[in-house]
């Protein structure tokens, strides 16, 4: 019955743990205990908008992407940037699978290989592309104050809204990982 006890008591005072915040809880010897929550649970579970933009920045691609220094991506350097980040394997040709998994990702299910491949060589070289992703206006729809600029938060934020599928403000860690990896993560480290 004590072990029933003990367990009991351990199993309480886990659950108090688990559920955030300062309870008191009497042991089976009759002593008041205070049992500090742990107020982080769960909280990085999803990615929001800021912790989002927060790992973007660290990256660095933003600042290699802008070419004139200005803190902005003017179109052709936005489309630049999209295309790089778009060529996983850094050959500055987009094949098919590459474009393949990007047009999931960034949400142009709707999209044709053939209506973006002009010359039907089977790759996409970076002008092909632009007038591919001209045609989604995501440049447009991405700048947010309309300023005709992108700025590094814009365009975080542009990111996030293309793989928040569910539009509910959040990513999931698997939705993070698998994505952001691809695109931004540690085997891209080196600035473009």
């Amino acid at each position: 019955m004590d072990i029933l006890r003990g367990s009991l008591c351990f199993a309480l005072l886990t659950g108090v743990v688990a559920c955030g915040g300062t309870e008191t809880v009497e042991t089976e010897q009759g002593e008041v205990v205070a049992v500090e929550e742990d107020r982080d649970a769960g909280v990085m579970d999803n990615w929001d908008t800021d912790r989002f933009d927060e790992s973007f920045r660290e990256t660095g691609y933003y600042g290699g992407w802008d070419e004139n220094d200005d803190a902005l991506l003017d179109e052709e350097e936005f489309y630049s940037a999209q295309f790089d980040t778009w060529d996983t394997n850094d050959d500055n040709r987009l094949d098919e699978n590459e474009w393949n998994t990007a047009r999931n990702d960034f949400g142009l299910t709707q999209e044709n290989w053939r209506d973006w491949d002009a010359n039907n060589d089977n790759t996409l070289d970076e002008s092909e592309f632009r007038k591919g992703m001209e045609r989604q206006n995501f440049y447009r729809d991405w700048d947010t104050d309309r300023d005709n600029m992108i700025s590094e938060r814009e365009y975080s934020e542009g990111v996030f809204g293309q793989w928040d599928t569910d539009q509910d403000r959040a990513l999931t860690n698997e939705e993070y990982d698998t994505r952001f990896n691809r695109y931004y993560g540690q085997q891209r480290t080196q600035q473009p």
